[in-house]
């Protein structure tokens, strides 16, 4: 007797399987994004924005020594920087990094944290220039120093490419 009224209880056991708990699924993985993504230029490390803020700025600071050298220092702003390329990868903030560090290094201007409190701002604007013979992309490197009533004082451009040698190091 004990034995017939186990098996109901097991068939509904196994029957709710199915209904009260729902039908087993194996779990499902997402493995293509969603999301569509620009295509980065993977030939590109984001330290190649560092080298060309060294030179840039160096040679915004030889060029502009009749501004910064009244007393006291001229008070700058350095805005965001602007990629005008979607297809360079992300790292801007090593070429952030390395112009506030020359600038405030070389004791020429005085690095601010607020456009109201600046005398000057310096803009910075990266692009790729597209090259039919070359697998690398050439970089230019664009900084604009402006004064507060936003007059343009002067500009420096520099460019890189990626050599085609052993070393593959950028020039």
């Amino acid at each position: 007797m004990k034995k017939l009224l186990l098996l109901p209880v097991a068939l509904s056991l196994v029957a709710c399987e199915g209904t009260i708990f729902g039908p087993k699924k194996e779990p499902v993985f997402v493995i293509d994004s969603p999301y569509a993504y620009e295509q980065t230029n993977d030939m590109l490390m984001p330290e190649v924005y560092a080298l060309a803020a060294t030179r840039s700025v160096n040679k915004m600071l030889d060029h502009s020594a009749e501004i910064y050298e009244n007393n006291p220092a001229p008070k700058l702003y350095i805005t965001e920087f602007k990629k005008l390329s979607k297809t360079l990868p992300d790292g801007l903030y090593y070429a952030k990094d390395t112009t506030k560090q020359i600038i405030e290094g070389s004791r020429t201007y005085i690095v601010v944290n607020n456009l109201n409190d600046a005398d000057y701002y310096l803009e910075t604007q990266i692009k790729e220039i597209q090259t039919q013979n070359s697998e690398s992309p050439i970089i230019e490197y664009k900084i604009v120093l402006n004064d507060k009533d936003n007059n343009k004082i002067n500009e420096w451009t520099e460019t890189i490419r990626q050599l085609q040698n052993d070393d593959k190091s950028w020039w």
